[in-house]
């Protein structure tokens, strides 16, 4: 009998250390996931803000360059809706190649729509130098 329940007890032991095996390694796992996670919130996070310094500073050039040349030469002073919609295409492109590959990647994983946010930040940043200027 006192062979008997040392094996039982060998096996209990055995049993308990692999379920604790087991929960640390699913616990581990699940503490890396969460990091990672985090990390890849961060990321995202940097890359958004890249996004929008690239399209304000696109916004800033083509100010310099192309609006000022073309509110000169209208009568009115004003662009017409066909210059704004080329601005707006001209700000998606240019932004788009000053951004590198592993950010696209990045936002289009967390299925950012990069061409909407290029817009809307170049929008604000319009709205914000008319309230300025």
């Amino acid at each position: 009998m006192d062979t008997f329940l040392q094996i039982l007890i060998q096996y209990a032991a055995e049993i308990v250390a692999f379920i604790l095996i087991s929960v640390i390694g699913i616990l581990g796992s699940y503490i890396l996931k969460k990091i990672n996670e985090k990390h890849n919130l961060q990321n995202i996070g940097i890359a958004t803000e890249q996004v929008i310094a690239a399209a304000q500073e696109t916004v800033r050039r083509l100010q310099q360059t192309v609006v000022e040349a073309w509110k000169a030469a209208a009568p009115d002073g004003k662009l017409t809706p066909e210059q704004i919609e080329s601005l707006k295409e001209q700000v998606q492109d240019i932004t788009l190649d000053q951004l590198g590959q592993p950010i696209l990647n990045l936002l289009a994983g967390a299925k950012v729509d990069v061409l909407a946010m290029i817009t809307n930040a170049a929008e604000a940043y319009i709205n914000q130098l008319k309230t300025e200027g």
